[in-house]
């Protein structure tokens, strides 16, 4: 088979940690060629997609994680599977790149699938199940935040199209106004606001999902003196058992997934509270294998097979 990543530049990648770099190990190590390409080299020639490609060599060597083999212009559907895996934020470009993998025949399977990734954003589609989630609203006016936060206490306030923890802050009533004019880019910009859950401070759980079913999960712990538990933000990776609770949430969640055709998933819990369900680049992959023993990049492969 031959796939196609779609991600982030590949100077960039930390191969001791990414998920991406993993999934495409675990592609080679089954015998698959693998190729990257920045989603500004997509071009439509009328109905047919084309793009510029790195054919490479995924190496186990975290200062050259991969070694390029050649360079060519390709139709996309040529290849087996395209992965959808540049980081957020969902912006104008990001939407522009899944209307462009619309066009592709059904010959080529693409992950997730695009109409699945613009549907879903990932921090508004936890709200479809909303028994599960904290109190929320979604504005752009400060009032309104202001409102909410008298029912519900202190707040939690992030950017609708935020990721890795960026832009993140709380909020109590009391609090310099400032930092709402500020999230809300002075009332033009959307935020989450949700009620502050005490239980953060015990970790969040990352579980990540293969077809709708559950590989397992991870606990993001913050570092000391930080409040967030966001990988990116300092937090550490840690070991967990899933409860039965967690389970429910996974188990409304998959007919939902298998519907959008979110092949590759990770929702994450607070408590016994849904926060947000990733669809565009979910990372995770290397920790729940370490701890699990378990080769779950090749099990994501296989599936693929």
């Amino acid at each position: 088979m031959q796939h196609a990543f779609i991600m982030d530049p590949l100077e960039g990648v930390k191969s001791w940690k990414d998920t991406t770099w993993f999934l495409m190990k675990g592609c080679q190590d089954r015998g698959h060629r693998v190729c990257y390409l920045d989603q500004q080299w997509l071009l439509l020639d009328h109905d047919q997609l084309f793009s510029k490609v790195l054919w490479v060599n995924v190496l186990d060597d975290p200062d050259t994680p991969f070694e390029v083999l050649n360079e060519e212009v390709i139709a996309l559907a040529q290849t087996d599977v395209v992965w959808l895996r540049t980081d957020p934020p969902f912006d104008r470009r990001y939407f522009y790149t899944t209307l462009l993998l619309d066009r592709l025949p059904s010959t080529t399977r693409v992950l997730n699938r695009p109409e699945g990734v613009r549907n879903w954003n990932e921090k508004l589609a936890a709200l479809e199940f909303p028994s599960f989630t904290p109190q929320t609203i979604v504005s752009s006016s400060v009032q309104e935040i202001k409102r909410f936060a008298e029912e519900q206490g202190k707040l939690t306030v992030k950017p609708i199209d935020g990721f890795g923890g960026k832009g993140i802050l709380f909020y109590d009533l009391g609090d310099d106004d400032e930092l709402l004019h500020q999230a809300t880019h002075q009332g033009s910009h959307w935020v989450i606001a949700q009620e502050y859950l005490p239980e953060a401070s015990e970790g969040d759980k990352r579980i990540l999902m293969l077809e709708g079913e559950v590989l397992g999960g991870i606990l993001r712990l913050h570092a000391d003196g930080q409040e967030l538990n966001n990988l990116d933000q300092g937090g550490t990776a840690n070991p967990v058992e899933l409860n039965d609770h967690d389970l429910q949430i996974c188990a409304a969640l998959k007919p939902g997934l298998i519907e959008q055709g979110i092949f590759f998933v990770g929702i994450d819990i607070i408590g016994n509270k849904l926060i947000e369900v990733n669809v565009t680049s979910p990372t995770g992959l290397q920790e729940l294998s370490r701890f699990h023993d378990t080769a779950f990049h090749h099990q994501i492969i296989e599936a693929l097979e």
